[in-house]
């Protein structure tokens, strides 16, 4: 199998079950924990990704339909497509985009790096991917995390309109965006205050 990506936590490569095309997530062993305990983290961030990948299908976001789950590993449908990182989106990718994070956060999932890196464009439609460090939560600091991610990644105040149009299909999107605020004046703080 081909590798395709390394992050912190994972390795992911590209290959084929029964002649489809997938790709295979596998948790790596981390050397600085504690064995058992790596294991066990391993362990839940893989089932717990997997839930979150169900949970999310149920909620109607487009995302890869997993195969099959071991301890560490596992194995999903591969998304045929770019990433919105690597494209110039127009404005209704965009809200499809927020339309995706809404259909989340009204399921109760916190993606944790919803970013344009985690965003496949297929056929002009949004499919979210790496569910890696997201969790169940109605928590609004963490929904309002995943909207500032997507916002910087974005960096253009017009393309972010467009996402929050899409974005405000969630019921408690106002609430979210209020924490936002809240977020963002606090990390204005903190940079103003280690500039001293």
């Amino acid at each position: 199998m081909k590798e395709i990506a390394r992050g912190a936590e994972a390795v992911v490569r590209e290959g084929k079950l029964l002649g489809m095309p997938v790709v295979v997530k596998e948790r790596v062993r981390k050397g600085y924990r504690v064995p058992q305990l790596d294991e066990r983290l391993r362990r839940l961030r893989t089932r717990g990704e997997a839930r979150l990948l169900h949970e999310a299908k149920k909620a109607g976001v487009l995302c890869p339909v997993v195969y099959s789950v071991s301890d560490y590993e596992l194995i999903m449908s591969r998304i045929e497509g770019k990433l919105l990182l690597e494209m110039a989106a127009d404005g209704r990718l965009l809200r499809k985009t927020g339309e995706a994070l809404a259909k989340l956060h009204g399921a109760g999932i916190a993606h944790g790096d919803f970013t344009t890196a985690n965003v496949m464009v297929k056929r002009g439609s949004a499919w979210i991917i790496d569910f890696g460090l997201g969790g169940f939560s109605d928590a609004l600091e963490e929904k309002a995390i995943d909207v500032l991610l997507m916002k910087r990644s974005l960096g253009d105040a017009k393309g972010y309109g467009v996402f929050l149009q899409g974005y405000r299909a969630y019921g408690d999107s106002a609430a979210v965006l209020e924490k936002l605020k809240e977020i963002e004046m606090r990390g204005r703080y903190v940079v103003r205050a280690m500039a001293r």
